[in-house]
This record gives structure tokens, sequence and C-alpha cells, in this order.
């Protein structure tokens, strides 16, 4: 902090905002968490009815954290080109409006379904670019003055940091979860979901793939056509699972689907064998036309066993087994 920013502000203020710093550094370090903590204070200090950190995600304007009133509106998106925040991300500068009602830089209409008479938006940097903005409203006019543009400065000043190093530690977890390849779960993770699963007593289906034929085209076509056949595999299971089901690469051409709330064989059947046609489809590498199949073996929890080892090595007997036999 600076010296004009101690002049500007009154000691009780500034001591809030070396708080605000001191619970970001002693909460988790989640992303969410952080702009929680951001948006909660901030309204707070500049006596505004609504705090949001909006993120800038292609062309819109994404409300990521909220507080106040606008807490009903978490996950709205509004256009970027039309937008207050949009425009405080493309010129990178603090803007405020005095009364929506007749600024010609805001969306009018967004303005009055929130409740924003009056705003103030800060930029929001991640590695030297704006990715976003601190905003905070309310649904009088000309409810902010140059101190609320002072303490919100100095909050992105303090959050800065935090935001980095919370998506630097997101960063560092997705990596010791997922499989670096493919992006799909890995084994610690996939332990840790069935394991979940299990203490909560869901039924589910564990479908054991082993991909026939990948080895030849690794070595024909080398590993980097391996390694984006393993994607689009990767992909492809993903995109024919639910959200609530668990994909993950345990090594190799090696994956494991797990199918929550399956309870029957005719069930997990049935989608094996969508999976299984899925995975066949004929892939394009570079104009040339790549094909794998999958050998699948599936089993029941608790049907085929009560714990992750068991029911794991059930499935992969199963899978075994079909492989031998075709």
């Amino acid at each position: 902090m600076n010296d004009s920013a101690g002049a500007a502000l009154p000691q009780e203020t500034l001591l809030a905002i070396i708080a605000v710093q001191q619970e970001i550094v002693e909460a988790d370090l989640a992303f969410s968490r952080v702009m929680d903590v951001v948006v909660r204070r901030a309204a707070r200090l500049t006596a505004a009815d609504a705090a949001v950190v909006e993120l800038h995600e292609g062309d819109d304007m994404v409300y990521s954290a909220a507080s106040g009133t606008a807490t009903q509106y978490l996950g709205l998106r509004l256009r970027a080109d039309t937008s207050l925040s949009g425009l405080c991300v493309q010129r990178d500068e603090a803007l405020r409006c005095d009364d929506s009602e007749d600024d010609p830089r805001v969306d009018r209409d967004a303005c009055r379904r929130v409740g924003a008479r009056s705003m103030l938006v800060t930029p929001l940097r991640f590695r030297g670019a704006a990715i976003g903005v601190l905003k905070v409203y309310s649904a009088s006019a000309h409810a902010f003055d140059d101190r609320a543009d002072e303490v919100l400065r100095l909050l992105v000043g303090i959050i800065a940091a935090s935001m980095h190093r919370a998506r630097e530690y997101e960063g560092l977890t997705l990596r010791a979860l997922h499989d670096t390849l493919t992006g799909l779960a890995n084994r610690h993770q996939l332990e840790s979901v069935l394991d979940a699963n299990i203490a909560a007593k869901r039924p589910f289906a564990v479908v054991y793939l082993d991909l026939n034929g990948f080895k030849k085209i690794n070595d024909e076509r080398g590993h980097a056509a391996g390694d984006r056949l393993l994607q689009c595999v990767a992909e492809r299971l993903l995109s024919s699972i639910r959200d609530r089901d668990l994909a993950a690469r345990i090594g190799g051409d090696e994956f494991i689907v797990i199918l929550d709330g399956i309870a029957t064989r005719t069930t997990a059947e049935e989608t094996v064998h969508r999976l299984q046609q899925r995975i066949a489809e004929p892939i394009d590498e570079n104009g040339a036309s790549l094909s794998v199949t999958a050998s699948a073996g599936w089993a029941l929890f608790p049907e085929d066993g009560a714990d992750p080892d068991t029911v794991l090595a059930a499935a992969d007997a199963a899978m075994y087994a079909r492989k031998q036999r075709a």
C-alpha cells in the first residue's frame, strides 16, 4: 500500500483491508473460495448492495462469485461488448457509472434486471492480462466516490497474487488427480471415487476397457499418433458418459469407467456396448484413418465385490476372459 492510499482512506478501512488479506491467507486456496472472500468484503467496505467477480469467457462476462443482492444471479452471462465490465477488461482500467439510466457504456436492460443503478468496476489481472473484473453496484444513483474506487484498487492489488496462487494450486491439484496425456482421472482419483461410492453404499458398475490394435499403431505410426489416438478415445468416453460417471486412464491403453447408479447387468451391458461402438469409430490422423476396438469387462457393486480391489479385479477378469474369447 502506498502513502497516497493511506491518506485517502481512514485507518479502520485500511485495517479492514488488511483483515481481508489475512482471511485470504488463512482460507483454503481454492479459486472459488478466494473470490467468495473478495466479494463479501468488497460489498461491505464500499457500502454497496452487491459485489461480483465477473470472469471474461469468450464473448461473455460471467458472474463467477457474488454477494448481496447479486447472489441470486450467480452464473449470469452478459455480453462483454455491451457491458461496462467488458469495457473495463478491454481498456484494462477502472471505470465508474454514476447512473446507468443515462450512461451509454452500459447494458441498461441488464442493469435494470440486477438492480444496478450505479456501479464501479476494477480489472482483475492474471499474468499481466485483465481476466475479469471486481464490481460493486447499488440500486441508488451516485453511490460511489473516489474512496470506494481506492478500496477496490487496494483489494484487487491484494487478491491478484492470491488468485495467481489459487490457480497455480488448482493446476497442481489437477495434475495430481488427472492423467497428464488425456485429462481423464488417474488411478488416485479413481480410488478416491470408488471409496466414496462404496462408503455411500450406492450401486455402480465398473467397466474395464483395453484397446486392441493400439500397439501396432503406436509402433507403425509413431508415438505422436498413438498419443492422439489415446486422447481421442478419452474424448469419446467423456462425451458418452454422464456427468456423475467417471472415466479414468490407469496406464498404457487401459481405461476404467465407473457408471454411477447402474445396478443390473443388462443396463451395464447396454452401456458398455455403446462405449465400444463409439471407440471403434474411425479416427482421422493427418488424413489417415485409424481405428481400434476395445475389449471390455464389467462388474457390479456390491454384487461382484464389496471393496475397491475386489470389484476392480472382477471387472479386469471379465475383460480378460472376453479378450481371450475374441
